[in-house]
């Protein structure tokens, strides 16, 4: 893929950070977390299994939220992906990684698509370290 092109699909969303609707679903992943904790059930799921119910519901939340606030021409489908990234990039620049890490663990599972980003916008601290424990052996 075009470097430019690439750059673009990246950052075409971004006045998306500015919006309410984006601040709403980012509090509302740290009152998940704030409420569940450790034992948050915010497994992403996988070819046999459902997504844990608090990442269903967070999900849920995040696709009628945002339906307000997509703009006509956008991608409804494209926005969430990008919103639940800039989510999931966040937690993880709180919890300490940054870097090629920080893409590395974003990317860790790409077939799990969206369930993926909100496993790790909702991952408590000590599911991230074995992540990287995981990722840094693998």
């Amino acid at each position: 893929m075009d470097p430019k092109h690439e750059e673009n699909d990246l950052t075409r969303f971004d006045h998306y950070a500015r919006t309410s609707e984006f601040h709403m679903i980012l509090a509302v992943a740290g009152a998940l977390r704030a409420e569940f904790g450790v034992i948050i059930d915010a497994h992403p799921g996988g070819a046999d299994a459902e997504a844990g119910e608090v990442n269903r519901a967070f999900l849920a939340m995040a696709r009628v939220v945002l339906g307000v606030a997509v703009s006509p021409g956008d991608d409804p489908a494209a926005v969430l992906t990008w919103v639940l990234r800039q989510a999931a990039l966040r937690r993880l620049i709180e919890l300490g990684v940054v870097g090629p890490r920080t893409e590395a663990l974003l990317d860790l599972e790409p077939g799990l698509g969206d369930r993926w980003l909100a496993y790790l916008a909702l991952a408590p601290a000590s599911v991230v370290e074995d992540l990287m424990r995981g990722e840094a052996g693998g």
